[in-house]
């Protein structure tokens, strides 16, 4: 009785630990999207402008949510980044065709 005990408890032990660890990340998992020209609709040139930080690591981010932020499309095809200075400021701008999923 001891010994079914003992290994019931080391099973449940062992779920326990295998449930609560993480496995991957959506950080670590490669993401792909494969689409057709007759699954997307493409639309209008969109445009955003920020101001440019060298160390910003998610100023290209920033760009394509700003560029999106009041329209109804999903992602940008093919976008295109400038950084221009005017004067003492950089600014940094994305160019690109909006585009969603039909």
């Amino acid at each position: 009785m001891k010994k079914i005990i003992s290994i019931a408890a080391m099973s449940i032990f062992t779920l326990l630990m295998i449930g609560c660890s993480t496995i991957a990340t959506a950080d670590n998992i490669p993401q792909s999207l494969q689409l057709s020209g007759n699954d997307i609709t493409v639309g209008e040139v969109l445009t955003a402008e920020l101001p440019y930080d060298s160390k910003d690591n998610t100023l290209k981010e920033q760009l394509i949510a700003e560029a999106l932020k009041g329209t109804n499309y999903d992602f940008l095809i093919m976008p295109r980044y400038e950084i221009t200075k005017s004067g003492l400021s950089k600014k940094m701008k994305i160019r690109g065709r909006g585009a969603r999923v039909k």
